[in-house]
């Protein structure tokens, strides 16, 4: 019987330690993201340590993530998405707005994000988590032609 105790408490240790849920990457609800960005074309006016918004796929088959994209260049060959939602409200109503200065600003809690070093950190404001984050990959068939996906 005294063996069996200390296999029981071990047994039961490790049944809880492997029951610890592992952080979501995802700081906003999953919404898919596929889309095309064209720095020379379509999406010129996207200039270095500029900004631009999607709310909708501009073709069949694009999608833009929970509350849309907001896309920010810092070189030709940089660029970093995040979803426009504010991930404090979770709402895809309620979008942050991008400023010049590399920053996004929510509306309604006033989290402000820093955009311009592809995390999307809270700089402050009532927000626990950064904006989330997809990913941006070129296009090696087509100059100047990025895809955003999660």
């Amino acid at each position: 019987m005294r063996r069996l105790i200390p296999v029981l408490l071990f047994t039961f240790l490790l049944s809880a330690v492997s029951c610890v849920d592992e952080a979501s990457p995802f700081t906003v609800p999953y919404s898919r993201v596929f889309f095309r960005i064209d720095i020379s074309g379509l999406d010129s006016d996207l200039t270095i340590f500029g900004h631009k918004t999607f709310v909708q796929g501009r073709t069949v088959g694009e999608q833009t993530g929970y509350g849309g994209l907001l896309i920010f260049r810092t070189t030709d060959d940089q660029l970093f998405a995040y979803d426009l939602c504010c991930p404090h409200e979770d709402n895809r109503e309620i979008k942050v707005q991008p400023h010049v200065n590399g920053k996004a600003v929510c509306p309604k809690c006033g989290s402000v994000f820093v955009t311009m070093y592809g995390l999307g950190t809270v700089e402050s404001g009532p927000s626990a988590e950064p904006l989330q984050r997809y990913t941006v990959r070129k296009d090696f068939s087509r100059d100047g032609v990025f895809v955003v996906t999660n």
